[in-house]
């Protein structure tokens, strides 16, 4: 969600701050819905029988949980803990912290610029979420292609765009690797796997590191801004060196470890 609205939709998993413990259950707050409050039976609070609701949740800590149901009249909005896994919690509240982050960085942007921050939103996160899945995709877009990724951003806005993102901004690194296994049958063996690595680190240049291991197996790695990238950039780099092996008439077979 990159907008507050006014209240949540049954089944959305929103961020909540606990605010009170008690033995029937915890009162939170919805932080991306203006701190509305919410409420969190002791029975939705773990999958297993709860002997101290204390041991499983605590004032001020941050969860994510599910919305069971909304009652508008009397302003009370009933969630569940045990219905959002590990992995959804984790990765739900990194989001927040990430558009957390992201609104943060246009506020002070709309300060450099003297302007109001709701005229800073419309006028970069609207056109920027219309491309992109989140306003987190959206700067580090910008920051690995710069402009061209900044579409319908007005002219006015955009050199204190990039310049904020260029200062702020890092692009995450996907790295990827595998094991070589390389042999030569030339009487100069070690001078032909040298070559064949070499010719592969050329060509990639920075994006890869390769470095023995022993019993003829080589660590290969490569670098990429996305998973995808990355893939290319390993892809590219054994078909350089299983293609030199063969041509010189040796064996090479590789072997992905980062899937295991």
């Amino acid at each position: 969600m990159e907008e507050e609205h006014d209240i949540p939709e049954i089944g959305e998993t929103v961020v909540c701050e606990v605010k009170q413990v008690l033995n029937y259950g915890a009162f939170v707050e919805l932080v991306e819905y203006d701190n509305k409050k919410g409420f969190v039976h002791v029975s939705q609070v773990a999958t297993r029988w709860v002997k101290n609701i204390r041991n499983h949740v605590k004032e001020g800590q941050i969860r994510a949980a599910k919305v069971l149901s909304l009652d508008i009249g009397r302003g009370q909005i009933d969630l569940s803990l045990t219905k959002v896994s590990g992995h959804a919690q984790r990765a739900r509240i990194e989001a927040w912290k990430q558009l957390k982050r992201c609104r943060k960085l246009l506020e002070v942007l709309a300060k450099e610029q003297k302007k109001d921050f709701d005229d800073a939103w419309e006028a970069i996160a609207y056109p920027l979420l219309e491309n992109h899945d989140s306003l987190v995709d959206a700067f580090q877009d910008i920051a690995l292609k710069g402009e061209a990724a900044a579409e319908g951003v007005s002219k006015e806005w955009m050199p204190a765009l990039l310049d904020l993102v260029k200062k702020n901004v890092t692009v995450p690194e996907k790295t990827l690797q595998g094991i070589l296994k390389l042999r030569s049958f030339d009487s100069n063996g070690v001078k032909v796997i040298k070559d064949a690595l070499h010719k592969a680190e050329k060509a990639q240049k920075d994006d890869i590191e390769i470095f023995y291991s022993g019993g003829g197996k080589y660590v290969l790695k490569v670098r990429g801004p996305d998973f995808k990238a990355a893939e290319k950039v390993l892809n590219k780099a054994t078909e350089t060196i299983i293609d030199a092996m063969k041509a010189s008439g040796g064996e090479a077979k590789f072997e992905r470890s980062d899937l295991k």
